[in-house]
């Protein structure tokens, strides 16, 4: 109060320690906001446990689709006797699968019913609206080849040959299995490159090495008078025929036999697709491939390169090591190049990059525009 004499610091004032010199960006105990705590990182033997038991869930999914319990719940929903009665099967093995596959999000169960969720039915039950099984019949085949991979990364050799030659003196049962596979894992791909890169009415594409012809066929589709052409090894095309004339598809597109590797591309056309072919092939064979391009395309015509690309620089991910992996198991040659490595080769052979798009989920691919340079 004004005129109070001043008695001196207080005994309390005595015993109070001296003020800390602020310092920013530190903070005391339970002041600011709180603090991220680090991610907890998963302890090793759960890790490799993990990892040592992934492909079981691989093996039950294969089991019931061979013992036709997809197909049977899909004809409705059933208890666990009744799905071990129709498919024949041993009722306490039948039981536990089921809750297996409900563990893994397969199949609903609502009390003691399983049920199929009617989006998963495409993907697991042969001749159901959409049919997308060729991926799990595929997979019968590759599953001991990656059980044989020790052997293959010693040898340098593919476990299941699907190179140009295995394709022209293999199994007809195998091309048509692994074409098949190919196509319904690329039906819906092929409609968001074609969305993310249109055509003009009237033009022309060539779709090299295209396999079922699904791009193209989605292509044919949606562009008017559209001149699409499918560009493939025979066997390949006779599978091809009988997929697309399944679909009603057989007409929107022309079939010409060839080997990318050594034949010249049809042409001249204003577009050329290149989808999932890098992939398989060697540095030295994509640039010839690209040649080929170059020289088929008419000036200023666009390139269009699709398919899985690693990174170039930073840590893998791991679904782009696990495809070149899986490349290594069925070609001899090729991996998941990233896309700058392809867009150098483009730009050395007189193409200029217009664009690197990913496609976004769920798909793992990117699309590279370029355009052919006088």
């Amino acid at each position: 109060m004004p005129g109070r004499p001043d008695r001196g610091p207080r005994p309390m004032d005595r015993d109070r320690p001296p003020a800390k010199p602020y310092r920013t960006g530190v903070q005391s105990a339970g002041e600011g906001p709180p603090r991220p705590s680090p991610a907890p990182q998963e302890p090793p033997l759960s890790k490799i446990r993990s990892l040592t038991r992934a492909y079981q869930q691989s093996a039950a999914l294969m089991a019931a689709y061979s013992l036709g319990v997809f197909a049977e719940i899909h004809k409705r929903p059933q208890v666990a006797a009744d799905v071990a009665r129709h498919c024949q099967a041993d009722p306490r093995g039948i039981e536990i699968l089921l809750e297996v596959l409900v563990a893994l999000g397969v199949l609903h169960r609502h009390g003691s019913t399983y049920v199929l969720p009617r989006d998963h039915a495409a993907y697991l039950v042969p001749g159901a609206d959409g049919d997308a099984t060729g991926m799990i019949d595929m997979a019968f085949d590759l599953y001991p080849a990656w059980g044989d991979l020790a052997r293959g990364v010693r040898e340098g050799t593919p476990r299941f040959p699907l190179t140009s030659d295995a394709i022209l003196k293999g199994d007809p049962d195998r091309v048509r299995r692994y074409i098949r596979a190919v196509h319904t894992s690329s039906r819906e791909a092929a409609r968001r490159v074609a969305e993310m890169a249109p055509l003009l009415p009237g033009s022309s594409l060539l779709d090299v090495g295209g396999g079922s012809g699904i791009f193209a066929a989605e292509y044919a589709r949606r562009t008017p008078d559209l001149k699409a052409t499918l560009f493939d090894l025979p066997p390949t095309l006779d599978v091809a025929r009988d997929i697309l004339t399944a679909e009603g598809c057989e007409d929107l597109i022309e079939f010409r036999p060839g080997d990318y590797r050594s034949d010249p591309f049809p042409g001249p056309v204003d577009t050329i697709l290149l989808s999932n072919l890098f992939q398989t092939e060697s540095e030295e064979n994509a640039l010839h491939i690209i040649r080929k391009a170059w020289e088929a395309l008419l000036p200023g015509g666009t390139l269009l390169v699709h398919g899985v690309m690693g990174e170039a620089e930073g840590a893998p991910s791991e679904d782009t090591t696990f495809f070149s992996l899986m490349m290594f198991v069925v070609f001899d040659q090729g991996r998941a190049w990233s896309a700058e490595k392809i867009s150098e080769w483009l730009a050395q052979e007189r193409f200029g990059v217009r664009a690197v798009r990913p496609l976004g989920a769920p798909f793992g691919s990117k699309l590279i525009l370029a355009t052919r340079l006088e």
